[in-house]
């Protein structure tokens, strides 16, 4: 397709972008609205790894500092004031600024949608949700409930505030994107009893085959006896502890588990703990921290044998994607948006109790094994679907959202 050559902005606003992101839905985005479409693309941003680069494939990046960033979160206020230098840019360039991108139907994507809106009326704002259904049920559940208890009373309070400035966010909003396809089918005529009809999309994640194309994928024998999870570690989204559970109920033999991303705070006490009880383990298990080449990462792929995402729930999860594009099996959980993903070309846990995990993988392993070859090819072909050049049409229907 031909560049679309235009003189108009967007803007992402993406608080900590990091540089692994490029890679994902809100890198690729802004990276195709410049490559394709023309626009003066850019993401604005606290960079607090300082590793972005100024200009990454035409998408110009706006590193803010984060401002008071001594106080703790103990207020919503002070949320906002740690993001006094969003606001500023946002401010000085909103009238200049014609596609606004946020991320989240969320309390902060609110503020920066209604001060956009009071600076630039005909501005467009395009919010890519991230959704998962099972958590907005679960805060529909906790905003419609009857507290019981004072701590639940100010649960209830704080999720109902987050709520009301959601449902303020929506009729602000011109188009809505969600990548699972039982969100959008869930949301696409309301959120939250409001009216979206006709400025929703269903917009599914794709993944960068661009350097993935220029790798020599090892063949099955190649591959090392390594099984491979990728995020970021010990959230309550990952499951990363369910994992080490169950790989206690595994004889990993002369295997070994690759454990690729950055750790959660939370989570640091109970890997110590985790390896203080099951030391036969620490030569079998290895946290490697977060690697942003993905050059890199791609390497860990190709070694892998398996790749395993026991997630509590995904929005899309791409890393899955992203391995089965090197045709090994994956395991992932049947509790999220990953079976409609997945396909019939992955192996699901029916369970996410440790016992019945293990059991799923080692069956999961045996099918696979009786005919590796033809299910390496059969997963192979999965992935290409997602790719970032059949993800590009996609992209093509929200750029017709955006200026018709």
């Amino acid at each position: 397709m031909e560049n679309i050559k235009m003189s108009k902005t967007f803007l992402h606003i993406s608080e900590e972008f990091e540089y692994t992101w490029l890679g994902k839905d809100n890198g690729m985005i802004p990276i195709y609205m410049s490559e394709k479409l023309g626009y003066d693309s850019k993401i604005l941003t606290v960079n607090l790894k300082n590793d972005l680069p100024d200009n990454e494939r035409g998408v110009e990046f706006i590193k803010v500092k984060r401002k008071f960033a001594f106080l703790s979160n103990f207020a919503y206020w002070t949320k906002l004031a740690k993001r006094y230098n969003i606001f500023k840019y946002l401010f000085k360039n909103a009238k200049n600024i014609d596609v606004l991108m946020l991320f989240h139907i969320s309390r902060c994507s609110y503020w920066y949608a209604y001060f956009y809106k009071k600076l630039n009326p005909n501005g467009f704002i395009y919010v890519k949700a991230d959704f998962n259904l099972a958590v907005y049920q679960k805060e529909w559940n906790i905003v419609n409930s009857k507290p019981k208890s004072l701590r639940e009373f100010f649960r209830k309070r704080r999720e109902s505030a987050e709520y009301n400035k959601r449902k303020k966010l929506v009729p602000m909003t011109d188009l809505i994107s969600y990548e699972s396809l039982e969100a959008y089918e869930f949301m696409k005529d309301s959120y939250a009893g409001i009216d979206t009809k006709g400025k929703t999309l269903y917009l599914p994640n794709g993944y960068d085959n661009e350097i993935i194309d220029k790798i020599k994928v090892k063949t099955l024998e190649e591959k090392e006896n390594i099984i491979l999870t990728v995020g970021r570690l010990g959230t309550e989204a990952k499951n990363t502890e369910l994992l080490l559970e169950t790989l206690k109920e595994i004889d990993l033999k002369d295997w070994k588990v690759y454990l690729v991303g950055s750790i959660d705070k939370s989570f640091i006490s109970y890997k110590e703990n985790f390896f203080k009880e099951n030391p036969s383990l620490i030569d079998k298990i290895i946290f490697t921290g977060e690697i942003k080449d993905r050059k890199e990462l791609y390497k860990y792929y190709n070694r892998a044998k398996v790749f395993v995402l026991p997630s509590r729930w995904e929005s899309f999860g791409i890393v899955m994607v992203e391995a089965m594009a090197f045709g090994k099996p994956v395991f992932l959980s049947k509790y999220t948006s990953l079976p409609e993903i997945g396909g019939n070309a992955a192996f699901y846990f029916d369970s996410l109790e440790p016992q019945q995990m293990a059991e799923t993988y080692q069956k999961g392993m045996i099918e696979f094994n009786n005919s590796p070859i033809k299910n390496s090819q059969k997963i192979k072909k999965w992935a290409p679907q997602f790719e970032y050049k059949k993800m590009a049409q996609n992209y093509l229907s929200l750029y017709k959202k955006i200026v018709i």
